[in-house]
């Protein structure tokens, strides 16, 4: 994988489940979506299940898993973060 390589998003959800996959190949891009994240967990006053799967030295997954997401309050959240980060578009899971 290039060292230049974006950081790459994927969605994934069913009726009250919803999950954001968070793909990073620097240190940089680790600690800009772990700082972002963090930063819009804080302003939305939520709590996802985060999940981190490392790929290598700086590399990996990191993930935010929404159960019973009853008011689908992960929209607006994974929105911004996507934007936030600089992703242009997400995959489908």
């Amino acid at each position: 994988m290039s060292k230049d390589a974006c950081i790459k998003a994927y969605h994934e959800m069913e009726e009250r489940y919803s999950k954001l996959i968070l793909e990073y190949h620097t240190l940089e891009q680790k600690e800009l979506i772990f700082n972002t994240a963090n930063d819009l967990i804080k302003k939305y006053a939520i709590y996802p299940t985060k999940i981190i799967i490392p790929k290598g030295d700086f590399s990996g997954d990191f993930c935010l898993e929404f159960h019973d997401d009853y008011d689908k309050a992960s929209g607006a959240f994974f929105e911004e973060l996507i934007k936030s980060l600089g992703i242009d578009h997400c995959e489908l899971g």
